[in-house]
């Protein structure tokens, strides 16, 4: 049975609709969901802007933070339901991929939302495909969120 699904969240445009696809999924199956939204290390973007005071950094998280509570408030107003949704959200640093198989598998989840496409063609290819090494390297079952999905 599902009961712990984590949502992994990249603030791509398409991020607000696989948010909502897995409060919805968690909704339905009564299950608890953990969103996780992954920042690159900060070395690797550190590194072409070495000016940045290091507060940048708990600034970059604290966005990330707000992003994901007005996509949780958004999807109450739209489903108030949720309100009585068990849910975790969470800001990590690191290889998004390495970062997502790793919660996943350390906190016992049934099932990974994810999107199917988040960032740029430049990152897929320099870093490959979130999506896609999650889809293979995961010890659970992964759900690939498209746009246009919807829960029946």
């Amino acid at each position: 049975m599902l009961k712990k699904i984590l949502v992994a969240v990249d603030m791509s445009k398409m991020s607000e609709d696989v948010f909502l696809y897995g409060c919805t999924l968690a909704m339905r199956l009564g299950a608890e969901v953990t969103f996780l939204h992954v920042l690159p290390h900060p070395t690797l973007w550190r590194g072409y802007e070495p000016w940045l005071p290091p507060e940048i950094d708990v600034e970059v998280t604290e966005i990330a933070r707000k992003k994901l509570d007005y996509y949780f408030r958004k999807a109450k107003e739209n489903n108030p339901e949720l309100e009585h949704t068990d849910y975790k959200m969470l800001v990590k640093e690191g290889n998004p991929s390495d970062v997502i198989i790793n919660y996943a598998r350390d906190n016992d989840m049934h099932l990974i939302v994810i999107g199917y496409r988040g960032q740029s063609t430049l990152e897929r290819i320099v870093v490959g495909s979130t999506a896609t090494n999650v889809g293979r390297y995961a010890h659970c079952s992964v759900l690939i969120f498209r746009p246009g999905e919807q829960i029946i």
